[in-house]
C-alpha cells in the first residue's frame, strides 16, 4: 500500500521552510522553488500534464515516488536499509532547501541518516545565501555564503540573508571612467538568471573579450563566460555560486567601483581632523533644531511631510536599453494598444531576446512632472531591484529626450476584474490561490524588498494574471502590476504624506483625512479586493441585491457590513453554492 503525501487533485499544494517551497502544481510538475523571487524551480520532476498526480510513500517499500492515477511518472527513492519496519521514516525539506528522506533505526541511537535527496550540490538552490550573495561548497555537503566583492552582509551573524553593495555609483555618469572601478574575475563561478534576466548574450567570445564587454557597458555589473557565450547579467544578483562540477571552467565577472581614500592623505594633520569634526557637528546641530522649529510651527506643519525628501542617490539601473524606434517597430507604430490610465499608454509588442520573439508589454509613460526624468530613472531603479514571482517583470526601459517607455513581460490573459466580473464564477480554488498570491506579492512589497514600497492604488485593474503559467485547470500565477510609480519609503522611515491617489471604493480612509499614509493603506485596498474575489461581486456593483432596504449603489463593504449587522452574511454568497458551502463549513 502507498500513503499520499502530496496531491494535486484539489488544488495546486505547497509546503515551504520560510525560505523554499516543494509544490506539486495544478499541471502535475513537482517543483522545489525560492518562493520569494520569480526564479524557475530549481529542481522539478519534469511531469508537467499528468493529471491527479501524487507525491507517494510506499509503506512497503518505504519508497518516495510521484504517480498519477495509473504508473510511477518519478522515482525518487532507490535504496533503503532493510528490513523496512525497522526504520522510521521521514521528509523534509532543509534550511538549505534540499528535500531529502531520512531514516532512523528504531533499535539503536545512531540518528537519523538520509537515503535520499533532490539536490547534490547545494549551491545550485537558488536564493541560498541571499541577493549579493556568493555560494560555495567545496565537498558538496556543507555550504559557505560570501559577499561578493564590493557587498556587504545584512546580517554578519546570518549570512544567508545577503548583502547589500558598500557604494551605489551610476557607472554612466559622464564623470565616470574605467579608473573608477576594477572588473574582478571568479573562476568556476556562474551567476545564473531566469529566462529573459540576462541583459544580452554576445557568441563565439573568449573569456577576455567577455570580460572587456562587462567593463565597457556602462548599464552592465556583471557577466558570466560560459565556453564560447558572454551573458551580460541584471541586477539583482541572486544566485551567484561555485559549485563542482555544474559551474568548472566557467567565469562570472564582478564591476567593483573603487573607494575614494583621498582622505587618508590628511591622517597627518589632527588639527583639521578635528575642526572639521566640530564644524560638522555643529552644522548638524543647527540643521536638527532649525528642522524642529519649523515642522512644529502652526502656520507649516499642515503642509509639511513627515520627512523632507533625501538627497537622491545615483541609479543603479542595470538592464536592457531600448531605442524609441526599437519600441516604435515593436508595437506596430504604437498602434497595438491594451489600455490607458492617467499617467501612461501600455501597447502590446513583439521584440527579439537571444534570437527568440518574446511578446512584451510598453508602457508609455505622459503627463510627467518637472522632474519627469528623474522619477521615470528611479522607477527602474526601484523596478528592477524588485524579484518576485507575484510582481510584473520589468525586462528593460528607454529614455530618449521626451519620450520614456518601460518594457514588461506581457500578460496575456488580462487582469484579475476581467478573470471575476464574468458571467461564469471562478472556483472556489482558483479564488483562494489569486487571493495567496497577491498577499505574497504585497508582504514583498512591504517587507521584504530593498526599499519599501507602498502601491496606493490596488484594485483587480492592477492585478494580471501569468499566461506562462496556464495548469491543465486554467489557473494562473497572479502578478502585481503598476508599483513602480508608487510612494517610496527608506527601511527607517514609518510615514509619509503624499497627495491623494488611488481609485475610489479602495481608497483608504487615510488618504480622505489628509493623514499620514502607511502600507496599511494597501492593505485596506486589499481587503476591499479580497471581498470581490470571495463574492465576485464589483465594490459599486450591487443589482443582485433584493434586500428593500438597500439602496442600489450601496458600495460592497458597507453591503457587507449591513449583512453582518442583521445576521444575513449568507445573502451575499446566495447565487454562490460553493462558496456558500464553505462559509457554511467554516461556521461549523
Amino acid at each position: 500500500m502507498g500513503q499520499k503525501l502530496y496531491s494535486n487533485a484539489n488544488g495546486s499544494v505547497d509546503y515551504s521552510t520560510g525560505r523554499f517551497v516543494l509544490e506539486i502544481q495544478m499541471d502535475g510538475n513537482v517543483v522545489l522553488s525560492a518562493f520569494r523571487f520569480a526564479d524557475p524551480a530549481y529542481w522539478y520532476t519534469s511531469t508537467r500534464g499528468d493529471q491527479n498526480v501524487s507525491l507517494i510513500f510506499n509503506q512497503s517499500t518505504s519508497f518516495l515516488y510521484v504517480r498519477n492515477k495509473t504508473t510511477i511518472r518519478y522515482p525518487m527513492t532507490t535504496q533503503v536499509p532493510t528490513p523496512t519496519e525497522d526504520y522510521y521514516h521521514r521528509a523534509t525539506i532543509s534550511d538549505h532547501g534540499n528535500f531529502q528522506q531520512w531514516v532512523h533505526n528504531k533499535r539503536d541511537g545512531n540518528g537519523w541518516a538520509v537515503v535520499w535527496e533532490a539536490i547534490t550540490e547545494p549551491c545550485t538552490v537558488n536564493t541560498i545565501c541571499g541577493v549579493f550573495g556568493f555560494c560555495t561548497s567545496d565537498n558538496n555537503k556543507e555550504v559557505t555564503c560570501e559577499c561578493l566583492r564590493g557587498y556587504s552582509p545584512v546580517d554578519p551573524n546570518s549570512p544567508s540573508k545577503g548583502c547589500y553593495p558598500d557604494v551605489l555609483v551610476d557607472f554612466c555618469d559622464t564623470k565616470s571612467s574605467p579608473a573608477d572601478f576594477t572588473v574582478e574575475a571568479i573562476d568556476d563561478a556562474d551567476i545564473p538568471n531566469g529566462d529573459l534576466r540576462d541583459m544580452a548574450r554576445i557568441t563565439t567570445t573568449d573569456v577576455n573579450e567577455c570580460r572587456k564587454a562587462v567593463m565597457d557597458d556602462c548599464f552592465c555589473a556583471a557577466g558570466v563566460w560560459r565556453e564560447v557565450v558572454c551573458l551580460k547579467k541584471k541586477m539583482p544578483l541572486l544566485n551567484a555560486r561555485r559549485s563542482n562540477p555544474s559551474t568548472n571552467k566557467m567565469a562570472a565577472f564582478i564591476k567593483v567601483p573603487k573607494i575614494n581614500n583621498s582622505q587618508g592623505q590628511d591622517n597627518d594633520s589632527p588639527s583639521r581632523v578635528v575642526l572639521l569634526a566640530g564644524f560638522l557637528s555643529c552644522s548638524m546641530l543647527a540643521l536638527l533644531f532649525g528642522s524642529i522649529v519649523i515642522y512644529y510651527h502652526p502656520l507649516t506643519r499642515p503642509y509639511m511631510c513627515v520627512q523632507p525628501s533625501p538627497k537622491p542617490k545615483p541609479p543603479e539601473i542595470n538592464m536592457k536599453v531600448f531605442s524609441y524606434q526599437e519600441l516604435r517597430e515593436a508595437t506596430n507604430g504604437f498602434k497595438n494598444k491594451l489600455g490607458q490610465g492617467a499617467f501612461s499608454t501600455v501597447y502590446c509588442g513583439v521584440l527579439v531576446f537571444d534570437g527568440q520573439e518574446v511578446e512584451v508589454a510598453v508602457k508609455q509613460l505622459e503627463k510627467v512632472t518637472g522632474d519627469g526624468e528623474k522619477s521615470f530613472l528611479r522607477e527602474v531603479q526601484v523596478i528592477g531591484r524588485t524579484h518576485h514571482k507575484n510582481l510584473v517583470q520589468l525586462l528593460g526601459f528607454c529614455i530618449e529626450q521626451n519620450h520614456q517607455l518601460l518594457v514588461y513581460e506581457l500578460m496575456k490573459n488580462g487582469t484579475l476584474s476581467a478573470f471575476l466580473f464574468r458571467q461564469e464564477i471562478p472556483t472556489w480554488d482558483k479564488r483562494v490561490e489569486i487571493a495567496l498570491g497577491i498577499a505574497r506579492g504585497l508582504l514583498y512589497l512591504h517587507e521584504e524588498c530593498e526599499t519599501q514600497i507602498i502601491h496606493c492604488d490596488i484594485k483587480p485593474q492592477n492585478v494580471l494574471l501569468d499566461n506562462n503559467y496556464i495548469t491543465i485547470d486554467n489557473n494562473y500565477i497572479t502578478k502585481i502590476a503598476d508599483f513602480g510609480l508608487a510612494k517610496l519609503l527608506k527601511k527607517d522611515q514609518t510615514r509619509t504624506s503624499t497627495m491623494i491617489r488611488g481609485t475610489m471604493g479602495y481608497m483608504a480612509p487615510e488618504w480622505l483625512r489628509n493623514a499620514p499614509v502607511t502600507a496599511k493603506v494597501d492593505v485596506y485596498s486589499f481587503g476591499v479586493m479580497l471581498l470581490e474575489i470571495i463574492f465576485c461581486k464589483r465594490h459599486t456593483e450591487l443589482h443582485r441585491v433584493d434586500e428593500p432596504t438597500l439602496a442600489n449603489g450601496m458600495i460592497l463593504t458597507d453591503w457587507v457590513l449591513y449583512c453582518v449587522r442583521t445576521g444575513n452574511l449568507g445573502a451575499t454568497v446566495s447565487d454562490d453554492h460553493e462558496t456558500l458551502s464553505h462559509f457554511r463549513s467554516l461556521k461549523e
